[in-house]
């Protein structure tokens, strides 16, 4: 049986790879079962470098690791403009914000702007796998599918761990047919990429 440590304390993002694995017989495991309290320095530049960086410093207790790291990117305006949350969806003005405290900062800056902002998340994810890091980002992929408007009110109910999820409404860019497709593409690709960097096959 595999073993595998996600490299995370979200529960949703643990049971997305738990998911996405599912078809394979793992044993998972989560920094909390191996009573890991530290965390690395993130300094990458992109949700990729930092997904390496957590995947390496984690590779120290396991020999295989999931690790993901994530961006919010406001389409409308310049990646540089202060408005952009980037990588620190979280950490705003040097606070680590609840699920509570980030519905009420973003739905606040939707409202500022007209009332609904166009958004993309940007995912990196890295494996370390006895000794080798292997990492998968698609910024594009994450820009023209799977942008949406973060709204100044409540729209829906969000599991805890994404709580912009009840901020979010669809875009009409692309029909559900284009946009299905397109995910399913994107949901086999990154299927090959674990399977192949935790060397399932």
């Amino acid at each position: 049986m595999k073993k595998i440590l996600i490299g995370t304390t979200n529960p949703s993002k643990i049971k997305k790879y738990q998911d996405y694995l599912s078809d394979f017989d793992i044993e998972w495991y989560t920094l909390k079962d191996l009573k890991i309290e530290t965390t690395p320095e993130e300094t990458g530049q992109t949700p990729k470098e930092n997904a390496e960086i957590k995947a390496r410093y984690y590779g120290q207790f396991f020999d295989s690791v999931i690790c993901n790291d994530s961006g919010l990117y406001f389409l409308d305006f310049p990646l540089d403009d202060p408005v952009q949350p980037g990588l620190y969806i979280r950490r705003v003005h040097g606070k680590e914000l609840s699920d509570e405290e980030m519905i009420d900062y973003y739905s606040q800056l939707a409202c500022q702007h007209g009332g609904k902002i166009l958004a993309s998340y940007v995912q990196g994810v890295a494996v370390y796998e006895q000794g080798v890091i292997s990492s998968f980002m698609e910024y594009d992929e994450f820009n023209r599918y799977y942008a949406f408007y973060l709204n100044d009110h409540i729209v829906d109910t969000y599991t805890p761990g994404w709580p912009l999820d009840s901020l979010h409404s669809s875009t009409d860019f692309f029909s559900e047919e284009e946009t299905r497709l397109k995910k399913q593409e994107y949901d086999e690709r990154f299927h090959q990429f674990l399977v192949r960097s935790l060397k399932l096959k």
